[in-house]
C-alpha cells in the first residue's frame, strides 16, 4: 500500500523549480583548452636549431632539390610545425611538415582519456577528468622532450650536409 503525502501548491512549485534548475544551471566546461600544446612551445624548440627553422620556414617547388627562396610566413620566429625529413605536398608546394598542431593535440587528448578507459570526456567523472588533465600534461611534456631530442640530432645531420655542400 502506498503512502499519501500532502503538500501545498507552492511547495510543489518550489520542488519542480529546484529540479529544473539542477538540469539547466551552467555546467563546468570540461575541455583540454588550458593544458593544450601551444604553437609557441614547438616554435621555441624549432628556433633553437637554425637548419630546422630554415627548412620549416621555406616553401619548396619539388620533393627533392634545393630550397626555394619564397618564405611561408611574415614572422619567421613563429614556426609551430612538427619537422619531418621528407617533403610533403600541399597543393603545388612542398613542406617539411605533415602533422599539424591540432593533430598532435587530438592524439594527446585521446591518449589521456584512454589512460582512464574512456574515449570521450563525457565518460569521465570530475575527479577522473582532473586526472586526465594531469595525464595530458605529462604526455605533452614527454612528447616535447622527445621531439627536442630528435630535432637536435636532425640539426647535426643537416649541419654536416651543409658543410659538404659548401
Amino acid at each position: 500500500m502506498s503512502e499519501v503525502i500532502t503538500i501545498t501548491k507552492e511547495e510543489l512549485k518550489a520542488m519542480i523549480a529546484a529540479e529544473v534548475a539542477k538540469n539547466s544551471l551552467p555546467r563546468v566546461k570540461k575541455d583540454f583548452r588550458d593544458v593544450m600544446v601551444q604553437g609557441k612551445e614547438l616554435s621555441d624548440i624549432n628556433n633553437k636549431y637554425p637548419h630546422i627553422a630554415d627548412r620549416l620556414s621555406k616553401v619548396f617547388v619539388s620533393q627533392v632539390g634545393n630550397m626555394s627562396t619564397k618564405r611561408r610566413r611574415f614572422d619567421d620566429s613563429l614556426i609551430p610545425d612538427l619537422y619531418t625529413r621528407k617533403r610533403h605536398a600541399q597543393g603545388r608546394e612542398y613542406y617539411h611538415e605533415k602533422i599539424f598542431l591540432t593533430d598532435l593535440h587530438d592524439n594527446l587528448r585521446k591518449l589521456s582519456l584512454n589512460v582512464l578507459g574512456a574515449s570521450i570526456i563525457k565518460d569521465l567523472d570530475d575527479d577522473e577528468f582532473d586526472y586526465s588533465l594531469f595525464a595530458y600534461e605529462k604526455l605533452k611534456t614527454c612528447f616535447l622532450e622527445l621531439y627536442a631530442e630528435r630535432i637536435s640530432k636532425e640539426e647535426v645531420i643537416l649541419s654536416e650536409i651543409s658543410k659538404v655542400e659548401v
